[in-house]
């Protein structure tokens, strides 16, 4: 299928241009290790956390040290390091995920440059040797608290690799002070065609999803987004689904309502997010998140089994530290930049 995935059309000679090109300024102390040099897997672990820890402080993967050995151990998880002397000064890695895409992140530079060069070179290997999705998670905050900005990111996965802007989310925390930082969940697959989004007929919501969530992800879809206006009285019950490393509140028929879901949400996690089917029997559930202060986020990278597209809705918690934003100029089309601006000025009290 044509708009199956879109790395096959990628330019990747600008890929191997700007591996070519970082490679020649790296100091000649530096040495790349890639996961075909079999580092034993206690110590791919260790200089991940090391980083991870140097960069942010606090980190949620640094929690769950057991977790990262499994992923490592499973080939779920494959690293790429930069060290210098006797230690390691950046990382990157391809992570596996459930729905048969794979993760460019992980990625940590103590030395300028050297982050997005083992970004490339994962996702160059993954060209390469597959052909599932490359998805990633683009931090678009800017310094603070110590912690630089996501600026490298969003040139790595926004300009070279080319990915498709397609919800924007404050999802993960880390550093010190803790706070939420937004990432752009990102995709090289275009949302698959399908059936149309219904969205509530009251004016006010819909107008709101227009400008955050529809626009958000209008140019990710791999045709045109057809918008449908449906009203449904049904009663929607909830369940909270996970609660690391977010909480995640999804509709379930022998589950409670929707504010006791929130509040076992909120007891765990800053954020939560809700991704709804935009089906005509779900309107009430949109409505009910609006009405409770959840923000329109953009739409996920997959369907939803009926052929619906997934709303993405989420909220932070009262009183959650949110970093502020920083977009690189021209890496993104005006009116997604723009959205994203507006996603994040809600999540702040705004409108």
């Amino acid at each position: 299928m044509l708009l199956k995935y879109k790395l096959n059309d990628m330019n990747k000679e600008q890929v191997e241009s700007v591996i070519e090109r970082k490679t020649e300024q790296l100091s000649k102390e530096v040495l790349i290790i890639s996961p075909e040099d079999n580092l034993p897997q206690d110590i791919q672990a260790e200089w991940l956390t090391q980083l991870l820890s140097a960069m942010y402080v606090e980190h949620g993967i640094t929690k769950r040290r057991d977790s990262l050995l499994r992923d490592i151990a499973s080939g779920n998880c494959r690293l790429w390091f930069a060290m210098k002397g006797d230690r390691p000064i950046g990382s990157a890695a391809l992570v596996r995920q459930s729905d048969g895409s794979v993760e460019v992140g992980r990625a940590v530079s103590l030395e300028n440059g050297v982050g997005g060069l083992l970004m490339l070179l994962a996702a160059q290997h993954h060209m390469m040797n597959a052909d599932s999705p490359l998805v990633a998670e683009v931090r678009v905050s800017d310094e603070f608290g110590g912690v630089p900005s996501g600026e490298a990111t969003q040139i790595v996965c926004f300009r070279h690799l080319g990915l498709n802007p397609q919800a924007a989310v404050p999802a993960f925390n880390h550093g010190n002070p803790n706070r939420q930082e937004m990432f752009v969940f990102s995709s090289s697959q275009l949302i698959p065609c399908g059936l149309s989004a219904f969205l509530p007929e009251d004016r006010a919501s819909r107008e709101l999803l227009l400008r955050t969530a529809v626009a958000m992800s209008r140019r990710s879809f791999g045709g045109d987004l057809s918008i449908r206006s449906g009203e449904s009285t049904k009663e929607m019950k909830w369940t909270v689904a996970d609660k690391l490393p977010f909480s995640v509140i999804v509709p379930d028929r022998a589950g409670v309502k929707f504010e006791m879901a929130i509040r076992e949400a909120e007891s765990s996690s800053q954020f939560t997010l809700v991704p709804l089917g935009a089906s005509p029997a779900n309107t009430t559930g949109i409505m009910e998140c609006l009405n409770l202060g959840f923000v329109p986020c953009g739409f996920d990278r997959n369907r939803d089994k009926d052929g619906f597209p997934v709303l993405l809705l989420g909220k932070l918690k009262k009183g959650t530290l949110l970093a502020p934003i920083k977009i690189v100029s021209g890496v993104l089309e005006p009116d997604v930049a723009e959205a994203i601006q507006g996603i994040d000025r809600r999540f702040r009290g705004g409108r």
